[in-house]
């Protein structure tokens, strides 16, 4: 994403699953869009989605630490 975006970029996601993509765009301050044809899929990305880029930049520091201690 990184390679081929710009903060403020969107990224198209044609295969979303469940959201990893999108995730990783909050992350790197890119806009979203994702489709999927299963509607599960749909359901679970957008449950993932809702955390904002605060809390989760907060979890993967609170993962990392865990792992390196």
């Amino acid at each position: 994403i990184t390679l081929f975006t710009r903060e403020g970029d969107y990224v198209l996601d044609p295969f979303m699953g469940s959201g990893t993509t999108g995730l990783a765009c909050k992350l790197l301050n890119r806009e979203f869009i994702g489709i999927d044809f299963t509607e599960e899929y749909c359901k679970i990305a957008e449950e993932r989605l809702q955390v904002s880029r605060g809390e989760l930049i907060k979890t993967l520091k609170i993962k990392i630490q865990n792992e390196l201690f």
